[in-house]
């Protein structure tokens, strides 16, 4: 089975698992990030598992970031605003999504894995405490919290099945991921955490639309290092990468024109 119809079966899966009426009349559908997923999968063709346990996998996997990310909505700005009932929802939504990947994997019988994520989950949650108190003392240590909260629970993956020679390029694939997403949200609606956070520390004072060109540079960089140490990368991740290079390119042309 290509890696395509892999993604569109966890797609579907996760659908399915989330699918609440009551929820979907006061919330917006959880959105799947596509690139997590490919990569998500790519680690478990990497790993040999058969079509079926790459799908639950990757369907539990998905839903453990769901489950984080809706969970993280309560935090935001907008949330605040909104009603009562809204935070309330968002809350519960996130432990509808919970307990739907442990579900996932006490059917499987797989504690490890239970323990793994765990483990994941705790240090996602650590660093975003950190990084929404702004606890952070320098650059650094802003980037190493973003890069552990967006890797965590992939790179528990991958040490599960023993390929932790892929953490340096998980790490940093999903770290231009976070940037790509913050700078299209910043471009739509002139606001982002991160800008915000990087800027303050920024000695030179940079524009704020220019604050995070410059580490995407740096982690292209980092990327296109990382990448010559995994033995066999699938051409769909390659493609995706290839895909992040030429984004860049646009949006510095975009920076630069603007």
């Amino acid at each position: 089975m290509v890696i395509q119809e892999l993604q569109e079966i966890v797609k579907k899966r996760i659908r399915e698992k989330t699918d609440h009426t009551y929820l979907q009349t006061h919330l917006p559908n959880p959105i799947v990030d596509d690139n997590k997923l490919l990569l998500t999968i790519s680690l478990l063709l990497e790993a040999k598992l058969n079509e079926r346990d790459i799908i639950v996998y990757a369907t539990t996997i998905t839903l453990v970031q769901i489950a984080l990310d809706t969970h993280e909505l309560v935090t935001n700005d907008r949330m605040q605003m909104g009603s009562e009932i809204d935070r309330q929802l968002t809350v519960l939504a996130g432990d509808l999504y919970s307990g739907q990947y442990y579900k996932l994997l006490a059917n499987v019988e797989d504690i490890k894995m239970l323990r793994y994520l765990a483990r994941g989950i705790k240090e996602v949650n650590e660093n975003k405490i950190n990084f929404y108190h702004q606890n952070a003392k320098n650059v650094s240590q802003v980037i190493d919290l973003v890069k552990n909260i967006e890797s965590s629970l992939i790179k528990k993956l991958g040490s599960y099945f023993y390929l932790d020679e892929w953490n340096a390029f998980i790490e940093e694939f999903l770290f231009l991921n976070r940037l790509e997403i913050e700078q299209n949200n910043y471009i739509h609606s002139n606001q982002s955490k991160l800008v915000d956070i990087l800027n303050d520390f920024e000695s030179d004072k940079l524009e704020k639309n220019m604050v995070l060109d410059k580490y995407r540079k740096m982690t292209l960089s980092q990327l296109e290092k990382h990448i010559q140490n995994i033995p066999k990368i699938n051409e769909q991740l390659k493609e995706k990468v290839d895909q992040l290079f030429n984004i860049n390119s646009q949006q510095q042309m975009y920076v630069e024109e603007g």
